[in-house]
């Protein structure tokens, strides 16, 4: 569910005729072509240009999907993504920000595993990672579709740090490669930026303020409309320390709750 926020300066929504802005989360179901390519490239039985091509072509899927039920703003799905830390560590042809690297399979939870990312060195931005795929789904419609990135504190939360002293250092470290990521998205003409955020509520009393300033060094000053996404956890012991994020919608995974945090919003 898109809780949207009231600030100064309100872009309006898409669609004039919608109270609300229209949009989804990010990722959609991959088809099963689609995961068997994955594995197949993974055993090298087919090269970088034939999942490429089943990547676009299970996008353009999507796309046209959102354009039929009437969304007012797009993702593409994440189709060339097999998780939202590790794509950006390398994994399966995903660019890889310096200072990180694959490290070896993690159980994430029930029979899921990925492979957690290591921080080994400072890290910096390696150039445009998420560019080329949000300008090909854009060009398959006239709707806005959103860029869609991991935001630092998740990146950090998410990865083993073998070289910062302080979480907060390799936090703030992050935010910066993430704005560059996030300048070449605006630059490619993206005007609605999603940042995810689902593991901003694992340290609420340590670690909030941090990851709060992290959002505001990543976006601050820069034109566009900016979401975030923030899944599972206790919504309720940061509900009034999330108003902080300098964001125009934040989206709450509202059904695996039952519904329970609606209280939340109507207040």
């Amino acid at each position: 569910m898109v809780v949207e926020k009231t600030q100064e300066k309100d872009t309006g929504p898409v669609n004039s005729s919608t109270a609300l802005t229209t949009t989804a989360v990010g990722s959609f179901g991959r088809p099963d072509y689609l995961t068997k390519a994955r594995s197949a490239f993974a055993r090298g039985d087919i090269d970088r240009a034939e999942l490429e091509k089943l990547e676009k072509q299970a996008t353009e899927y999507w796309i046209r999907v959102q354009e039929k039920i009437g969304l007012d703003v797009l993702v593409h799905g994440e189709m060339e993504r097999g998780d939202m830390v590790a794509y950006f560590s390398g994994e399966k042809g995903g660019l890889p920000i310096k200072g990180m690297k694959l490290g070896g399979l993690v159980r994430s939870y029930g029979n899921r595993y990925y492979h957690k990312p290591i921080i080994y060195d400072r890290l910096e931005w390696p150039g445009p990672m998420t560019v080329d795929m949000w300008k090909y789904a854009q060009s398959l419609t006239d709707r806005p579709v959103k860029g869609m990135l991991t935001g630092a504190y998740t990146m950090v939360e998410w990865s083993f740090d073998e070289h910062y002293p302080t979480r907060r250092d390799a936090v703030m470290d992050m935010a910066l490669v993430i704005r560059r990521e996030v300048e070449a998205l605006v630059a490619a003409g993206a005007k609605y930026i999603q940042i995810d955020e689902p593991a901003i509520h694992t340290r609420p009393e340590a670690d909030f303020e941090a990851a709060v300033e992290s959002m505001r060094v990543t976006v601050e000053g820069i034109d566009a409309e900016f979401h975030t996404h923030i899944c599972y956890g206790e919504v309720e012991e940061i509900w009034t320390p999330m108003q902080k994020l300098p964001v125009k919608q934040i989206h709450l995974a509202f059904k695996n709750t039952d519904f329970e945090y609606l209280d939340l919003v109507r207040e």
